[in-house]
Protein backbone atom coordinates (compact mmCIF):
# COMPACT_ATOMS: atom_id res chain seq x y z
CA UNK A 1 0.00 0.00 0.00
CA UNK A 2 1.43 3.44 -0.92
CA UNK A 3 2.14 6.21 1.60
CA UNK A 4 -0.77 8.31 0.25
CA UNK A 5 -3.18 5.39 0.79
CA UNK A 6 -1.98 5.01 4.41
CA UNK A 7 -2.56 8.71 5.07
CA UNK A 8 -6.08 8.50 3.66
CA UNK A 9 -6.77 5.40 5.78
CA UNK A 10 -5.69 7.12 9.02
CA UNK A 11 -7.80 10.15 8.22
CA UNK A 12 -10.82 7.92 7.60
CA UNK A 13 -10.28 6.07 10.89
CA UNK A 14 -10.04 9.32 12.83
CA UNK A 15 -13.23 10.61 11.24
CA UNK A 16 -15.09 7.34 11.97
CA UNK A 17 -13.90 6.65 15.53
CA UNK A 18 -13.25 10.04 17.11
CA UNK A 19 -15.16 13.25 17.47
CA UNK A 20 -13.07 16.03 18.85
CA UNK A 21 -14.58 19.49 18.90
CA UNK A 22 -12.63 22.00 16.90
CA UNK A 23 -12.32 24.31 19.90
CA UNK A 24 -10.85 21.51 22.04
CA UNK A 25 -8.26 20.67 19.36
CA UNK A 26 -7.24 24.32 19.04
CA UNK A 27 -7.00 24.71 22.82
CA UNK A 28 -4.89 21.58 23.09
CA UNK A 29 -2.49 22.79 20.38
CA UNK A 30 -2.04 26.22 21.99
CA UNK A 31 -1.46 24.74 25.43
CA UNK A 32 1.04 22.24 24.02
CA UNK A 33 3.05 25.00 22.36
CA UNK A 34 3.11 27.03 25.58
CA UNK A 35 4.22 24.02 27.59
CA UNK A 36 7.03 23.36 25.12
CA UNK A 37 8.23 26.95 25.45
CA UNK A 38 8.19 26.81 29.26
CA UNK A 39 10.03 23.50 29.37
CA UNK A 40 12.73 24.55 26.90
CA UNK A 41 16.15 25.03 28.52
CA UNK A 42 17.08 28.63 29.35
CA UNK A 43 19.87 30.15 27.17
CA UNK A 44 19.50 27.84 24.26
CA UNK A 45 17.10 25.83 22.16
CA UNK A 46 16.21 22.32 22.82
CA UNK A 47 18.18 19.81 20.81
CA UNK A 48 16.15 18.50 17.85
CA UNK A 49 14.95 14.94 18.22
CA UNK A 50 17.05 12.35 16.50
CA UNK A 51 15.71 11.33 13.10
CA UNK A 52 14.26 7.85 13.05
CA UNK A 53 16.26 5.30 11.19
CA UNK A 54 14.69 3.25 8.39
CA UNK A 55 14.77 0.15 10.65
CA UNK A 56 12.85 1.94 13.38
CA UNK A 57 10.16 3.23 11.04
CA UNK A 58 9.55 -0.27 9.79
CA UNK A 59 8.32 -1.37 13.26
CA UNK A 60 6.85 1.93 14.56
CA UNK A 61 3.88 1.53 16.89
CA UNK A 62 0.80 3.80 16.92
CA UNK A 63 0.76 6.62 19.51
CA UNK A 64 -0.20 5.88 23.07
CA UNK A 65 -3.99 6.05 23.38
CA UNK A 66 -3.92 6.73 27.14
CA UNK A 67 -4.02 10.49 26.56
CA UNK A 68 -7.23 10.16 24.57
CA UNK A 69 -8.67 7.81 27.21
CA UNK A 70 -8.28 10.61 29.76
CA UNK A 71 -10.81 12.73 27.93
CA UNK A 72 -13.30 9.96 27.50
CA UNK A 73 -12.21 8.58 24.16
CA UNK A 74 -11.29 4.95 23.78
CA UNK A 75 -9.83 4.36 20.31
CA UNK A 76 -8.83 0.92 19.19
CA UNK A 77 -5.96 0.52 16.71
CA UNK A 78 -5.69 -2.47 14.42
CA UNK A 79 -2.49 -3.85 12.87
CA UNK A 80 -3.39 -2.08 9.64
CA UNK A 81 -3.59 1.21 11.56
CA UNK A 82 -0.09 0.58 12.90
CA UNK A 83 1.23 -0.10 9.44
CA UNK A 84 -0.30 3.15 8.18
CA UNK A 85 1.26 5.08 11.06
CA UNK A 86 4.68 3.48 10.35
CA UNK A 87 4.37 4.53 6.70
CA UNK A 88 3.73 8.15 7.77
CA UNK A 89 6.80 8.13 10.02
CA UNK A 90 8.95 6.64 7.27
CA UNK A 91 7.64 9.19 4.75
CA UNK A 92 8.48 12.08 7.10
CA UNK A 93 11.96 10.70 7.70
CA UNK A 94 12.72 10.30 3.99
CA UNK A 95 11.35 13.75 3.16
CA UNK A 96 13.65 15.32 5.74
CA UNK A 97 16.85 13.78 4.47
CA UNK A 98 19.25 16.16 2.67
CA UNK A 99 19.87 15.53 -1.01
CA UNK A 100 23.51 14.68 -1.69
CA UNK A 101 25.15 16.81 -4.39
CA UNK A 102 27.67 14.79 -6.43
CA UNK A 103 31.15 16.29 -6.47
CA UNK A 104 32.86 15.97 -9.85
CA UNK A 105 36.17 14.12 -9.69
CA UNK A 106 39.30 16.22 -9.83
CA UNK A 107 41.11 15.55 -13.13
CA UNK A 108 44.52 13.98 -12.77
CA UNK A 109 47.15 16.32 -14.21
CA UNK A 110 48.96 14.89 -17.21
CA UNK A 111 52.68 15.68 -17.34
CA UNK A 112 53.73 17.50 -20.53
CA UNK A 113 55.21 15.39 -23.27
CA UNK A 114 58.89 16.23 -23.71
CA UNK A 115 59.80 17.67 -27.07
CA UNK A 116 61.57 15.14 -29.31
CA UNK A 117 65.26 15.60 -29.87
CA UNK A 118 66.24 17.10 -33.22
CA UNK A 119 66.36 14.36 -35.83
CA UNK A 120 69.20 14.06 -38.28
CA UNK A 121 67.89 13.99 -41.81
CA UNK A 122 69.47 13.07 -45.09
CA UNK A 123 67.68 12.88 -48.38
CA UNK A 124 68.22 13.28 -52.08
CA UNK A 125 65.92 14.46 -54.81
CA UNK A 126 65.50 12.24 -57.82
CA UNK A 127 67.41 13.76 -60.72
CA UNK A 128 65.81 15.26 -63.74
CA UNK A 129 65.88 12.83 -66.67
CA UNK A 130 68.96 13.18 -68.81
CA UNK A 131 68.43 15.81 -71.45
CA UNK A 132 68.47 14.67 -75.07
CA UNK A 133 71.35 15.85 -77.29
CA UNK A 134 71.18 19.55 -78.07
CA UNK A 135 73.14 21.63 -80.55
CA UNK A 136 76.03 23.54 -78.99
CA UNK A 137 75.47 27.27 -78.44
CA UNK A 138 76.76 29.65 -81.07
CA UNK A 139 78.44 31.98 -78.59
CA UNK A 140 81.15 31.08 -76.02
CA UNK A 141 80.06 30.65 -72.40
CA UNK A 142 79.04 33.94 -70.78
CA UNK A 143 80.61 33.16 -67.40
CA UNK A 144 80.93 36.76 -66.23
CA UNK A 145 79.40 37.11 -62.78
CA UNK A 146 79.76 33.41 -61.99
CA UNK A 147 81.79 32.14 -59.05
CA UNK A 148 84.27 29.94 -60.91
CA UNK A 149 86.77 29.73 -58.08
CA UNK A 150 88.24 26.29 -57.26
CA UNK A 151 86.03 23.88 -55.40
CA UNK A 152 86.05 24.08 -51.59
CA UNK A 153 87.14 21.11 -49.47
CA UNK A 154 83.57 19.78 -49.11
CA UNK A 155 82.81 20.30 -52.80
CA UNK A 156 86.03 18.58 -53.81
CA UNK A 157 85.37 15.69 -51.42
CA UNK A 158 82.00 14.92 -53.01
CA UNK A 159 83.49 15.28 -56.50
CA UNK A 160 86.24 12.79 -55.57
CA UNK A 161 83.75 10.33 -54.06
CA UNK A 162 81.65 10.53 -57.23
CA UNK A 163 84.69 9.57 -59.32
CA UNK A 164 85.53 6.82 -56.83
CA UNK A 165 82.06 5.33 -57.33
CA UNK A 166 82.54 5.43 -61.10
CA UNK A 167 85.96 3.80 -60.88
CA UNK A 168 84.47 0.95 -58.80
CA UNK A 169 82.26 0.16 -61.83
CA UNK A 170 85.07 0.44 -64.39
CA UNK A 171 84.01 3.87 -65.68
CA UNK A 172 86.36 6.78 -66.43
CA UNK A 173 86.48 9.68 -64.01
CA UNK A 174 84.72 13.00 -64.67
CA UNK A 175 86.66 16.16 -65.44
CA UNK A 176 85.92 19.17 -63.20
CA UNK A 177 84.29 22.09 -64.98
CA UNK A 178 84.37 25.40 -63.08
CA UNK A 179 81.38 26.79 -64.99
CA UNK A 180 79.38 23.80 -63.77
CA UNK A 181 80.74 24.42 -60.26
CA UNK A 182 79.43 28.00 -60.47
CA UNK A 183 75.94 26.91 -61.57
CA UNK A 184 75.88 24.20 -58.88
CA UNK A 185 76.70 26.85 -56.27
CA UNK A 186 73.86 29.06 -57.50
CA UNK A 187 71.47 26.13 -57.07
CA UNK A 188 72.68 25.20 -53.55
CA UNK A 189 72.70 28.82 -52.39
CA UNK A 190 69.15 29.38 -53.66
CA UNK A 191 67.89 26.35 -51.74
CA UNK A 192 69.65 27.49 -48.55
CA UNK A 193 68.36 31.06 -48.90
CA UNK A 194 64.71 30.09 -49.54
CA UNK A 195 64.53 26.85 -47.54
CA UNK A 196 63.34 24.42 -50.21
CA UNK A 197 64.68 21.23 -51.72
CA UNK A 198 63.75 20.70 -55.36
CA UNK A 199 65.12 20.79 -58.90
CA UNK A 200 63.12 23.93 -59.72
CA UNK A 201 63.38 27.13 -57.64
CA UNK A 202 59.93 28.16 -56.35
CA UNK A 203 61.22 31.76 -56.22
CA UNK A 204 63.00 32.30 -59.55
CA UNK A 205 61.73 29.30 -61.52
CA UNK A 206 65.32 28.48 -62.51
CA UNK A 207 66.73 24.99 -62.97
CA UNK A 208 70.29 23.86 -63.53
CA UNK A 209 69.46 23.50 -67.23
CA UNK A 210 67.92 26.95 -67.64
CA UNK A 211 70.94 28.45 -65.86
CA UNK A 212 73.36 26.64 -68.15
CA UNK A 213 71.38 27.89 -71.14
CA UNK A 214 71.37 31.42 -69.71
CA UNK A 215 75.14 31.46 -69.23
CA UNK A 216 75.84 29.71 -72.53
CA UNK A 217 77.42 26.59 -71.02
CA UNK A 218 77.44 23.88 -73.72
CA UNK A 219 76.11 20.40 -73.10
CA UNK A 220 74.62 17.56 -75.07
CA UNK A 221 73.63 15.43 -72.07
CA UNK A 222 73.02 16.83 -68.61
CA UNK A 223 71.78 15.72 -65.21
CA UNK A 224 71.56 17.02 -61.65
CA UNK A 225 71.80 15.31 -58.24
CA UNK A 226 70.69 17.06 -55.03
CA UNK A 227 71.32 16.04 -51.40
CA UNK A 228 70.65 17.71 -48.06
CA UNK A 229 71.25 16.81 -44.42
CA UNK A 230 71.87 18.47 -41.07
CA UNK A 231 74.84 16.41 -39.93
CA UNK A 232 77.99 18.14 -38.62
CA UNK A 233 80.28 19.53 -41.31
CA UNK A 234 82.83 16.79 -40.75
CA UNK A 235 80.16 14.17 -41.57
CA UNK A 236 77.78 15.87 -43.99
CA UNK A 237 79.70 15.07 -47.20
CA UNK A 238 79.96 11.35 -46.43
CA UNK A 239 76.24 11.24 -45.56
CA UNK A 240 75.40 12.98 -48.83
CA UNK A 241 77.58 10.61 -50.87
CA UNK A 242 75.98 7.54 -49.25
CA UNK A 243 72.46 8.89 -49.77
CA UNK A 244 73.08 9.56 -53.47
CA UNK A 245 74.77 6.22 -54.08
CA UNK A 246 72.01 4.24 -52.31
CA UNK A 247 69.28 5.86 -54.43
CA UNK A 248 68.88 4.11 -57.83
CA UNK A 249 67.99 7.28 -59.81
CA UNK A 250 70.97 9.16 -58.37
CA UNK A 251 73.30 6.22 -58.88
CA UNK A 252 72.21 6.18 -62.53
CA UNK A 253 73.48 9.76 -62.89
CA UNK A 254 76.71 8.97 -61.06
CA UNK A 255 77.37 6.08 -63.44
CA UNK A 256 75.98 7.81 -66.55
CA UNK A 257 78.14 6.74 -69.51
CA UNK A 258 77.29 9.92 -71.46
CA UNK A 259 78.82 12.22 -68.81
CA UNK A 260 82.37 13.46 -69.05
CA UNK A 261 82.36 16.60 -66.85
CA UNK A 262 80.89 17.61 -63.49
CA UNK A 263 80.80 20.39 -60.94
CA UNK A 264 79.78 20.39 -57.25
CA UNK A 265 78.26 23.30 -55.32
CA UNK A 266 77.78 23.51 -51.52
CA UNK A 267 75.81 25.86 -49.24
CA UNK A 268 74.54 25.83 -45.64
CA UNK A 269 71.62 27.77 -44.11
CA UNK A 270 71.31 29.42 -40.69
CA UNK A 271 69.80 26.28 -39.14
CA UNK A 272 72.77 24.11 -40.13
CA UNK A 273 71.07 22.33 -43.05
CA UNK A 274 73.59 21.71 -45.83
CA UNK A 275 72.81 21.47 -49.54
CA UNK A 276 74.90 19.71 -52.20
CA UNK A 277 74.33 20.05 -55.96
CA UNK A 278 76.15 17.91 -58.50
CA UNK A 279 75.75 18.83 -62.21
CA UNK A 280 76.82 16.36 -64.91
CA UNK A 281 77.29 17.14 -68.61
CA UNK A 282 78.43 15.27 -71.68
CA UNK A 283 78.86 16.05 -75.37
CA UNK A 284 76.19 15.49 -77.95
Amino acid sequence: MSDEAHLERIARILRQRFWIPVGLVGFTLVMGAAAAAILAPVGGSAAPPAAPTPAATATAAPPDASALAGIGLAPSFTSEDGQAYAAIVRFAYIAGQPTATPIPPTPTPVPPTPAPAPRRVAQAVAPRPTSPPAPPPAAPPATSGLDTSPMTALEQALFNDTNRRRASQGLPGLVPNQSLVAVARIRSQDMAAHHYFAHTSPVTGDTAFSLMDHYGIPYGWAGENLAENNYPLDQCEQVADDALWNSPPHRENILGPHYTQAGVGFAVDASGMVYFTVIFTGPA
